[in-house]
């Protein structure tokens, strides 16, 4: 009778066990949704300026299909640009386009006085009045450098750089009065000249204090330079040997030369964001080759970027602690087309993905990370120019809220959801989850809405505590913001039974069986 009574009671408590840990109905798992990808729809939103970043401006030129393919930002209003012939002609062409209000307005003109077979290497604008232009000729006559006072409405030619033999390839002002510029080799050495006057008057810089030229066929290339200070870079294109880098820190009279570690053939262009940091590229490619330097340009060690740097055109931008921009332009593939941004110097690029398939080629960037790219323009009021300005400083998302499981007693097959907000309302490029055990990090690749709910699905093979960590990364930031969460994984199946499931599920029976057993002295 006592023996009944034990098991009786062992019945209740087996019974109360029961009540508690199995599940009235089955609990089925959320799967996780298809990944947003970008349409033409929603590229077509993008273009409208439903998109913060990057917007459409009119360049002004006259012209239908007009390119830019340089540009000079004063500061944030005043921008100047040169155009080209888009249209597949190859006709010279000898035009400007400027604005002094960041864009809302730009204003297309000719250079007064320019030759009818002269192209436009390159501008350099010192305000919103005084511009000088190099042009270059198919005949080389009559070639040189232009100057304007009145905001491009006259120009005048400075005769005293000569440039009978070779192209003028850039221009540079340090004020209204002191310059320089530089053209291809001419009598056996590089055709180079200051200015005290504002190119009133142009002196030629002797060939004993410039490097000679690595072979007959070294040249340098219209609008390749860059200025720091006092010190001043150009770069060159040598088919059988590869360019090099002209460097002077004296404000053009003396030179040395560097080789950069680039392919022959390759043509040279550099930006610096100090007097001893910088980077070459090889426009000779879509996706161009890059190498860094941190004594000045003296010596170059190439790089292997990740992501995609485009070969049009590139710029360091000002104020930032080493961000660049690279620009695509080619009019094959769209892969070679739209611009990408480098926060690390050059090592790993991340692709602005609302400008995919779009062609932009000169770019100029100013502080507070505001930059223009050239386009083609549709005619005097439709496109020719992208501006990019961050908004709210160009803030990073907020952590990733991790929230779930979604999917219940699902033993280690769990799917989570990940939130996360942008006080720009840019997108959320990409979700780079790790799971926390081992697997390596999984990216969910977007674009996805500020605050768009995104869902991920893992299975574990092993229980423990886990600690699943999410970084949040918008289209304008390279190194994102992380938010975690901790689990408990109970310990994974060995025998897919509905009994061997049941326990697996409800260890703590082995528990009660055990106090059973000891009711009856076993």
């Amino acid at each position: 009778m006592k023996k009944l009574k034990y098991i009786l009671k062992a019945a209740i408590i087996l019974g109360i066990v029961f009540a508690f840990v199995v599940p009235a109905t089955a609990i089925t798992e959320k799967t996780q949704p298809t990944i947003t990808k970008i349409t033409p729809y929603s590229k077509l939103f993008r273009l409208l300026n439903f998109n913060p970043g990057w917007e459409e401006q009119a360049s002004g030129f006259y012209e239908a299909s007009r390119g830019i393919h340089y540009m000079h930002a004063v500061n944030d209003s005043i921008v100047w640009a040169v155009g080209y012939d888009g249209g597949g002609s190859g006709a010279p062409v000898q035009e400007f386009t400027r604005t002094i209000n960041g864009g809302l307005l730009w204003e297309y003109d000719l250079i007064d006085g320019a030759p009818a077979d002269g192209d436009t290497a390159m501008i350099f604008a010192l305000d919103d009045m005084t511009a000088w232009v190099p042009i270059y000729t198919a005949s080389g006559a009559n070639q040189g450098i232009w100057k304007t006072n009145d905001g491009g409405d006259t120009w005048t030619q400075q005769t005293t750089a000569d440039f009978t033999g070779g192209f003028p390839n850039t221009v540079h002002f340090w004020d209204e009065n002191e310059g320089w510029c530089m053209g291809d080799q001419v009598g056996g050495y590089y055709e180079i000249y200051t200015t005290t006057d504002g190119g009133n008057n142009w002196i030629r810089v002797p060939t004993e204090n410039i490097p000679a030229p690595a072979s007959t066929i070294e040249y340098g290339v219209v609008g390749y330079y860059d200025v720091i200070g006092d010190t001043v870079w150009f770069g060159t294109q040598d088919a059988n040997i590869g360019g090099r880098v002209f460097k002077s820190t004296d404000r053009g009279h003396t030179w040395t030369a560097s080789a950069v570690i680039f392919a022959p053939g390759s043509y040279v262009d550099i930006r610096f964001k100090d007097a001893l940091n910088g980077l070459a590229m090889d426009k000779n490619f879509e996706f161009a080759p890059l190498a860094e330097t941190s004594d000045g340009g003296d010596t170059w060690t190439t790089i292997t970027p990740s992501g995609i740097v485009y070969g049009a055109d590139f710029d360091y931008v000002p104020g930032t602690t080493n961000m660049y921009v690279s620009t695509g332009v080619n009019s094959a593939n769209p892969l070679y087309q739209g611009a990408s941004y480098s926060f690390d110097g050059g090592h790993s690029w991340t692709t602005w993905v609302e400008m995919d398939g779009i062609q932009l080629f000169g770019t100029t960037w100013v502080d507070g990370e505001i930059g223009w790219a050239g386009n083609f323009n549709i005619d005097i009021t439709t496109g020719g120019v992208y501006k990019y300005t961050p908004g709210q400083g160009n803030q990073p998302p907020t952590a990733p809220i991790i929230t779930g499981p979604l999917s219940g007693k699902i033993k280690t097959e769990l799917t989570y959801t990940f939130n996360s907000t942008d006080p720009d309302d840019d997108d959320i490029a990409e979700y780079i989850v790790n799971w926390g055990d081992g697997t390596g990090d999984e990216t969910i690749t977007g674009p996805f809405a500020s605050a768009e709910e995104v869902q991920a699905k893992h299975t574990w093979t092993k229980k423990g505590n886990y600690i699943i960590t999410a970084k949040a990364k918008d289209i304008n930031d390279a190194t994102g913001t992380t938010g975690s969460i901790t689990i408990d994984i109970p310990r994974t199946r060995a025998i897919y039974t509905p009994f061997s499931n049941f326990l697996e599920n409800h260890p703590q029976i082995f528990l009660l069986l055990k106090l059973v057993l000891h009711q009856f002295g076993l």
